[in-house]
């Protein structure tokens, strides 16, 4: 049994589920080939990119039982019928598409089975499923799966699927286009035209870098994108696609990037096997400032045991960053989450104008192996958050203060919960990491629980 601090909940996240065995999904996919990179882009891909506004409702496969199936009309150009189950009105379904009109509402079926719901002109004119989100999934042997952001991906086929040559390292969304930058150094450009979904043919492919050093990053910065390729960062003009600038990170030409976050007029990145986090300008490109977290890892493993501190200290670095609500947020290799007040970054903020040092200090609550990731997600207005209680007075996990949890880190299985109101834009932060650890247990105090459930998957929640 875990538990969690102050709004954090811990919860495993492996699946137990199977897949359907006619229509595999990614999650078996993905599961088979080990790397993955997950794309999702907004209505009309989040950039307009001058398509004409669309009000839409897209019906989840799972409702549509609630819609009457009608036959094609043979002769002529609309067919009227009484619709079944009770619900009154006409329905009207158009010669040649697959639109529907039932009481005045315009609704078209999509060739994947979902309705998109907007006024019949537009249904008539524009393709709808290129209204819909989206979301790309890349595996390790280059294949790419992309899928209706509505669709259920366990029993639903791919709307899209491209094989590439090489592994996909990581996808992105910027100003209408999808980056993909591929293990043998290539960077694939996909673009789709107004009103249209993605074209697979419609791509082109940039050599940025090389087999031995590929793109393994890639972040919008102002407007261009950013694309780390062993210690370099190369900077990309996103409308002609050409390389317009580049300036290394480092020395080591070994040490590629593995973290990279943008926040303000500031770039934070980490470069492989190192437990220093760097900072950068957006405009000037110069280096404005190092942090090295190793003290205050090793002051969270102060209460360790003594080799599996020493095992930890010696390959400790930076595995995961997120920027957030002036925090930067750092993972490392050892578990330890740690948080860094951002600095004020200005158009003339150079080096040693920042205050020093900068210090970031360590949560208790983190995870036994490498924290594999994190991520934030905005809490939306009146969404009730269902954390479990604290655990009883004087129990050797005792949160902090506020609402905490106890997670069962086998099975998810949860104690009864509270519901806890957010506030305005409140934040979730989600670490995601190899097994649950509280840092201010002794070594006494965890004997009974060391090795259990080490090498179980688990997040942990932060409310921000």
């Amino acid at each position: 049994m875990q538990h969690a601090a102050a709004g954090e909940e811990l919860v495993p996240f492996d699946s137990d589920d199977t897949d359907d065995e006619d229509s595999p999904s990614p999650a078996s996919t993905l599961q088979s080939q080990g790397h993955s990179a997950m794309y999702e882009d907004g209505p009309c891909g989040g950039g307009g990119g001058g398509v004409k506004d669309m009000a839409t409702e897209t019906t989840s496969s799972e409702e549509e039982q609630e819609f009457p199936t009608v036959a094609p009309p043979s002769s002529s150009s609309s067919a009227t019928v009484t619709p079944c189950g009770g619900r009154g009105g006409s329905l009207h379904r158009h010669m040649d598409q697959d639109i529907i009109e039932v009481d005045g509402r315009a609704m078209r079926r999509s060739s994947r089975g979902s309705f998109t719901r907007a006024s019949l002109d537009d249904l008539l004119s524009i393709d709808p499923e290129a209204y819909q989100s989206s979301v790309w999934l890349g595996t390790e042997d280059g294949c790419i799966h992309v899928y209706q952001s509505s669709d259920n991906i366990r029993n639903r086929k791919n709307s899209m699927k491209m094989q590439h040559s090489a592994s996909i390292l990581c996808i992105l969304y910027l100003d209408n286009k999808v980056f993909v930058s591929l293990a043998n150094g290539e960077v694939i450009v996909y673009q789709r035209e107004a009103g249209s979904f993605w074209d697979p043919q419609s791509s082109q492919t940039l050599l940025l870098a090389t087999p031995l050093g590929p793109v393994t990053r890639m972040v919008p910065v102002g407007g261009k994108l950013w694309c780390g390729a062993q210690n370099r960062i190369l900077i990309l003009d996103t409308d002609r696609l050409v390389q317009e600038h580049g300036f290394q990170v480092g020395s080591d030409v070994t040490r590629c990037v593995t973290s990279m976050v943008i926040y303000g007029q500031g770039v934070w990145l980490a470069l492989q096997g190192s437990a220093q986090v760097r900072l950068y300008h957006t405009h000037t490109w110069e280096s404005l400032t190092e942090v090295d977290v190793a003290p205050a890892v090793h002051k969270m493993l102060a209460g360790s045991d003594a080799i599996i501190r020493q095992h930890k200290a010696a390959c400790l670095r930076i595995t995961a960053l997120l920027a957030c609500s002036d925090l930067l947020w750092i993972g490392t290799s050892a578990g330890v989450v740690l948080t860094l007040p951002i600095p004020v970054v200005s158009s003339g903020t150079v080096a040693g104008t920042l205050r020093s040092p900068l210090t970031p200090t360590g949560s208790a609550h983190g995870h036994t192996g490498h924290v594999r990731f994190l991520t934030a997600i905005e809490l939306p207005g009146g969404f009730h958050l269902n954390l479990p209680p604290p655990p009883p007075e004087g129990a050797g996990n005792q949160s902090q203060s506020g609402v905490g949890g106890v997670i069962d880190g086998a099975t998810g299985g949860r104690r009864v919960s509270a519901h806890v109101q957010p506030k305005a834009n409140e934040l979730l932060v989600i670490s995601g990491g190899d097994g649950y650890e509280d840092f201010r247990l002794t070594n006494s105090s965890v004997a009974e629980t060391v090795g259990r459930d080490d090498s179980t998957n688990h997040l942990l929640l932060w409310r921000v």
